[in-house]
């Protein structure tokens, strides 16, 4: 018997299940990314407060363009031949999930801005 209907969700929870992890300022920004190039993790280490709003934010996108990259290239090693072949209906699905990664990191990197702005007034001396 022809086991064929297996493969595809196989391939896809590997799909799905890779990680890669991108580091920045000295080690103090950690991204982490899923085989989509969608963020699962970010680790600011208490020291990288001490960096400014733009540095900060340079620092998570410097990390996550890294670990989107290795993400790219691992999942791409592992997309089978056959999957390979250009379609329009995958250039579509890939054009998807970069506007979703991209929609993503621009919602963080707001997010990361907005915590340096409060914790620099916080910081300020009154």
């Amino acid at each position: 018997m022809n086991d064929e209907s297996s493969d595809p969700p196989d391939f896809l929870d590997r799909f799905a299940a890779l990680r890669e992890t991108g580091v920045a300022a000295n080690g103090l920004v950690k991204a982490e990314v899923d085989g989509t190039s969608d963020l699962v993790g970010l680790v600011i280490d208490p020291r990288a407060m001490r960096l400014s709003s733009y540095e900060l934010a340079a620092a998570i996108r410097v990390a996550f363009s890294q670990a989107r990259a290795a993400a790219q290239e691992r999942a791409a090693a592992a997309i089978p031949d056959a999957l390979k072949q250009e379609t329009p209906e995958l250039n579509a699905l890939l054009q998807d999930i970069k506007a979703d990664a991209h929609g993503n990191m621009n919602e963080i990197l707001s997010v990361a801005n907005e915590l340096t702005m409060r914790l620099d007034r916080l910081m300020r001396p009154t």
